[in-house]
């Protein structure tokens, strides 16, 4: 594997600040030439995080409000993650956060 170049680091920096902004939908990062495996599976363990986030602010009454389709949109997640050969992040996890 080459070394990424710095504007290649860049732009997997900006990606993972909003992956859901730079991406639009998971199966574009599994698509994506831009990036390696590894930085797809970070990338989208990192709008898991996000996605999961925003869960529980929905819970604390913080939510977007009616339409909000968090939950559809981890599924497609999970779904993306498997299409990398990763297990779903959420197997055993008791809470919405992914925590023990």
């Amino acid at each position: 594997m080459t070394p990424a170049t710095a504007p290649q680091k860049q732009r997997f920096v900006e990606a993972t600040a909003d992956v859901a902004k730079f991406f639009g939908h998971p199966a574009a990062v599994v698509a994506s030439t831009e990036f390696s495996q590894d930085e797809k599976v970070a990338l989208l363990k990192q709008w898991d995080v996000d996605l999961r986030l925003l869960m529980v602010a929905a819970d604390e009454n913080m939510a977007p409000g009616p339409g909000d389709r968090t939950g559809d949109q981890l599924r497609q997640v999970h779904a993306a993650l498997a299409k990398l050969g990763v297990e779903s992040p959420d197997e055993g996890a008791p809470t919405k956060t992914g925590g023990a």
